[in-house]
């Protein structure tokens, strides 16, 4: 089977929560891209699969997989500028470019997704009140629309599409590659300091001083580590930490500035598609994560961890899931949902309440994390808004009511917040147009952008994203 013929396969987000069987094409080549698109009446376009739950999943028709278009084109390695093909994984530019003295300036939790996946969810990292979002990086991306005919975007060029596109969620054409501004580092590691704090409001008092650092220094990585499990005054305690790229003056004689990575091969042309890496079986059952291991490792984790300075590859520090790719497996066959939300500055206490609404439901999540936000980007449909990011790993079989989370999702639009659509599985549709106000202008631009009606997934079915 050569890469633009099509077969059926199951596929699945992530999370493993939703299942779907497929026809998948799986082009080279922006001829084949072509047509692909004009030979299909609907195609869901689809990196990597990283996505938690069902945005790279097809509605109905053909998904669209982009994994074979992984080159990278061009690397000015005077000014930072990289041209990469949608298909390339931000793990490939980082091998290319931290020995050269170059970093992508936004890395979500893990390496493993694509450069075209980054920018549809405009998505994310630890340093966010400085650097912003993926898509502040793109200096210009090619579009194909539906009719088959390619277009360049930038903030300077059909600003609406281009703003359209970053967060789109696939949904606005397919994006063939982009030019992503890199930022200088001196080395491969990062100084890392490490915090403990005893309640919430401690958590919360600590991330917004650490937050006025982070404004000023797009460098500044910040998440804190939360331990849902407890309750009453030590609700909210967490691990908190803060790391920054370091210098060659942080480093002890001995270490090599750049470290060597090891366990990942290079992907090789062939690799079957959206595989990224070896799919590891869910485990049968309920797999490992019970209310009991839950307890347990939060409790191993609180009382095992340290406070204090630590030397860590830059790697491991930015991208933390890639420590476990077994993580979703962990939840056994149904799988993981995390639900992430984000609500401004002065609403925090709905970080509390959400936390308490977990505990009394007993749905303690495996893994809490609580960041930072700043100011968010031109993408009408990006998720980051000023404030405070709550995402929490839940069994999927805690939920099979889908109404279990809508409290959740109405605290979160009553205080103007909104879930990060990339990860979504199960909020309620009705909400969507409250969380996201910009929802009309994006829908008038794809449908400019799609005048063939052919974009879809079963993220937008579900939540009635196109018009």
């Amino acid at each position: 089977m050569t890469p633009d013929d099509s077969s059926t396969t199951e596929l699945s987000g992530w999370g493993r929560t939703t299942h779907k069987h497929t026809r998948v094409r799986r082009p080279d080549a922006d001829g084949g891209v072509v047509d692909a698109v004009l030979a299909e009446p609907e195609v869901t376009i689809r990196g990597a699969g990283k996505s938690y739950g069902d945005a790279a999943l097809p509605g109905h028709g053909v998904v669209l997989d982009m994994t074979a278009r992984d080159r990278i084109i061009s690397f000015d390695q005077g000014n930072g500028v990289i041209v990469a093909e949608a298909g390339v994984l931000l793990k490939e530019i980082a091998e290319q470019a931290l020995p050269l003295g170059w970093l992508l300036p936004v890395m979500p939790g893990t390496e493993w997704i694509t450069v075209g996946g980054a920018i549809a969810s405009d998505v994310h990292g630890k340093n966010h009140p400085g650097a912003g979002s993926f898509g502040r990086h793109v200096r210009w991306l090619a579009l194909l629309r539906s009719d088959g005919v390619p277009t360049q975007l930038s903030p300077g060029q059909d600003a609406d599409a281009f703003w359209s596109t970053i967060g789109g969620m696939g949904l606005t054409g397919v994006i063939l590659q982009a030019a992503i501004q890199l930022h200088r580092v001196e080395t491969g590691w990062a100084v890392r300091e490490r915090h403990r704090t005893r309640s919430l409001p401690e958590t919360l008092s600590l991330l917004r001083t650490l937050a006025t650092h982070q404004e000023s220094d797009p460098n500044h990585h910040v998440i804190a580590w939360l331990d849902a499990h407890s309750t009453g005054p030590s609700l909210g305690r967490a691990l908190i930490d803060e790391f920054h790229p370091a210098t060659t003056r942080d480093l002890p004689t001995a270490v090599p500035p750049f470290p060597e990575r090891r366990g990942h091969a290079a992907r090789p042309r062939t690799a079957p598609a959206s595989s990224g890496r070896r799919r590891v079986r869910s485990l049968p059952g309920p797999g490992l994560v019970s209310r009991a291991t839950i307890f347990a490792a939060a409790a191993a984790r609180w009382h095992l961890s340290r406070a204090g300075r630590q030397l860590v590859p830059l790697h491991s520090a930015l991208c933390p899931l890639d420590r476990t790719e077994s993580w979703p497996a962990a939840f056994g066959r149904g799988g993981l949902i995390q639900y992430q939300f984000a609500v401004p500055p002065d609403e925090a206490d709905v970080v509390g309440e959400v936390l308490r609404f977990l505990a009394t439901h007993r749905m303690a999540p495996a893994l809490a994390t609580l960041k930072n936000l700043g100011r968010g980007s031109g993408g009408l449909l990006s998720f980051p808004i000023p404030g405070w990011t709550l995402a929490v790993d839940l069994p999927a079989r805690w939920l099979h009511d889908p109404e279990a989370l809508r409290p959740i999702d109405k605290l979160v639009a009553a205080a103007g917040g909104r879930v990060y659509l990339a990860k979504d599985a199960l909020s309620d549709p009705h909400l969507i147009p409250v969380m996201y106000p910009r929802l009309p202008a994006w829908q008038r631009t794809q449908a400019r952008l799609d005048p063939e009606r052919r974009w879809t997934s079963a993220l937008a079915e579900r939540l009635g994203l196109l018009r």
